[in-house]
């Protein structure tokens, strides 16, 4: 899994059954790594590092620690294309919630912060979050935003409404967005892009 040996005494055998408990989780122990979740995913075809197939390899394995500090749960736009397709019917957007839960619940960094210096207190993003993960708090006489760091999802509802620009996620850097999108456009030798 990325080139790192695999170590059978960091395997939880018992991870697996943790997971697969959760309400909607209950098939990824069916996964028998066939890579239609992969072959379907449009956020491995953006980043071929992040592999759906890896992460339930991961689970059912017994590879908690890399499991729940994979970036690639917080990348999932949550299309359900991978649950779509699964011959086995695993419902991987609920394993990545499950997973990113616990890595909430452990510690790990949420890939959202607020710079609370710069928080204007408006609640834009309190309104906006889908997931209900942020709430305003009383601090230094002001209102400042924070973060439930079990319900957030790392959307970027929020970073993206934030008027004073004090939310940030971690996963959509504007230089990393910017370099993908040089990328991807073609080179137009010196004349701008032709329409067709």
């Amino acid at each position: 899994m990325g080139g790192q040996p695999i170590r059978v005494s960091e395997l939880d055998e018992n991870f697996k059954f943790k997971v697969a408990a959760q309400e909607g989780a209950q098939d990824i122990t069916a996964c028998f790594s066939c890579g239609t979740c992969t072959a379907g995913c449009p956020i491995h075809t953006v980043y071929a590092e992040l592999d759906p197939r890896k992460i339930a390899r991961m689970v059912n394995l017994g590879m908690t620690k890399r499991a729940v500090s994979s970036s690639y749960i917080w990348y999932c736009s949550e299309c359900w294309l991978c649950e779509q397709r699964c011959p086995q019917n695993v419902k991987f957007s609920r394993v990545w919630d499950v997973l990113k839960n616990m890595a909430a619940e452990e510690g790990y960094p949420l890939p959202v912060s607020v710079n609370g210096d710069i928080c204007s207190g408006c609640g834009i993003c309190v309104i906006l979050c889908p997931y209900e993960a942020i709430e305003l708090r009383a601090e230094n006489q002001s209102r400042v935003a924070h973060l439930v760091s079990t319900l957030c999802r790392g959307c970027g509802v929020c970073a993206t409404a934030c008027p004073s620009g004090a939310i940030s996620v971690k996963l959509f850097e504007d230089e990393r967005i910017f370099t993908q999108i040089e990328a991807s456009v073609p080179q137009h030798s010196g004349r701008g892009a032709e329409v067709l």
